[in-house]
């Protein structure tokens, strides 16, 4: 994978560097119509499909329809040319090109570029995980009361899906220091392998969203399984991520929701 690491990066930069010039601070928009638009504006993932499959021919492409499902045997990639879209059209810098390879129901490589910022996050399974070269580790706490928590929307949810999440956040509350929910799921994830939050959970995560969030905090030290304590593997209908220190206490906390 250390071979394969050097093109997937040298990839994501030159799609990251077409998206910067779609990007500024100042953009406002006026409502869901004008989203749509401009989220068909930013529609890179065909070039980004023919890029990644001159790297890596053999390997299958997620698709819409496989996100939530178990994956089948060889390796498939699982990105997202512009995760995202909606902080972009809106003048924030939390959007990035998120790239993983998935190979058996593991992650063997991850690699998060963020334009805004110029922040390169790196992984390779076994290897460490790094944010511009420096490598990475999750936070040192180890009571759920002092920690940071956070889940992400994926933005089409269900009603029922979005019942459960506000009514788990509302018990966190009580529980932990801070909850937050945020878009796109990525960034929480990069947080906690910098030891910026300590612990995240998503009820029904999308793989492409999740993939190489998961392998870079895994490898800077956390652990990854689902709600009932599992490892997590692709098509778990829910991810617990959280230092080692953290992960039983956060499993109890989700399991009385």
């Amino acid at each position: 994978m250390e071979l394969l690491l050097q093109p997937v990066v040298d990839t994501a930069r030159d799609f990251g560097a077409r998206l910067l010039k779609l990007y500024s601070p100042a953009n406002r928009l006026t409502g869901r119509d004008a989203i749509r638009a401009g989220a068909a504006a930013l529609d890179f993932e065909d070039p980004l499909r023919d890029a990644l499959r001159a790297i890596r021919p053999e390997a299958g492409w997620v698709t819409d329809d496989e996100e939530r499902a178990a994956l089948g045997a060889g390796e498939w990639w699982a990105v997202d040319d512009v995760e995202g879209a909606v902080n972009l059209l809106h003048g924030r810098p939390e959007w990035c090109v998120d790239i993983a390879l998935v190979r058996a129901g593991e992650v063997e490589l991850a690699v998060v570029y963020q334009p805004v910022g110029d922040l390169l996050y790196t992984a390779t399974r076994g290897g460490g995980a790094y944010r511009n070269g420096e490598r990475l580790a999750v936070s040192p706490k180890a009571a759920f009361a002092d920690a940071i928590v956070e889940t992400s929307q994926v933005g089409d949810e269900p009603a029922a899906l979005k019942s459960r999440i506000g009514a788990a956040i509302g018990t966190l509350m009580s529980r932990a220091l801070l909850v937050r929910t945020t878009i796109p799921t990525t960034f929480p994830l990069l947080a906690l392998a910098e030891g910026r939050s300590d612990v995240f959970w998503q009820h029904e995560p999308a793989l492409t969203g999740v993939a190489a969030g998961v392998l870079l905090a895994t490898e800077a030290g956390a652990l990854a399984t689902d709600l009932t304590g599992a490892p997590w593997r692709p098509g778990a209908a829910g991810l617990l991520v959280a230092p080692p220190a953290l992960h039983a206490e956060a499993l109890q906390a989700m399991a009385d929701l």
